[in-house]
């Protein structure tokens, strides 16, 4: 009877490129909008491009933080040996798997 792997822990740096869009078409809108009726209210049109960029600029650090920082190899507190050697030892009270290896 074989057991199924763990499920492997996704690693910061990468993810859902929708995510990332999502967040940066929410700030274009959301502070657009600010711009636009705060622009509006104190009659001031260039309050809608700044409420834009601002709005861009929000998303873009967003998405960094969010997505775009690499993991700190000398912080990894991963448990999974990937790629390893060397076979894993059973718990206390496991029965051990042979698959072949003599001793």
């Amino acid at each position: 009877m074989s057991e199924k792997p763990p499920p492997a822990k996704r690693a910061k740096g990468g993810g859902d490129p929708w995510s990332a869009f999502g967040y940066l078409v929410a700030g274009v809108g959301v502070y657009g909008l600010l711009g636009w009726g705060l622009g509006t209210w104190l009659h001031a049109s260039y309050l809608t491009p700044i409420g834009i960029l601002v709005g861009a600029g929000l998303g873009l650090i967003l998405v960094y933080y969010q997505f775009g920082r690499m993991p700190d190899p000398d912080r990894d507190t991963s448990t999974t040996h990937e790629g390893s050697s060397t076979p894993e030892e059973p718990p206390p009270g496991q029965p051990t798997e042979h698959r072949g290896e003599t001793e």
